[in-house]
């Protein structure tokens, strides 16, 4: 029997030019609403809020992933 994975890809219109939605975000890294309250504040993304939607800033992401690189020898 085969597990099927969930994945989510990161394209329109699923990325607004350089926002990506919380709960878009939220399911790639995986993260639990605690750990969203502080996402931003932790890695230092930022954030822009729209009525009760948020958004984190796609570049500011990317740089985070960039930055935890590990090298695999």
């Amino acid at each position: 029997m085969e597990t099927e994975t969930k994945k989510t890809i990161l394209t329109p219109p699923t990325v607004f030019n350089d926002w990506i939605p919380k709960k878009v975000v939220q399911e790639f890294f995986g993260y639990g609403n605690t750990k969203m309250s502080t996402f931003s504040l932790d890695y230092n993304i930022r954030t822009s809020k729209v009525g009760k939607r948020i958004f984190y800033n796609s570049s500011d992401i990317l740089n985070l992933i960039n930055k935890n690189i590990i090298n695999v020898e």
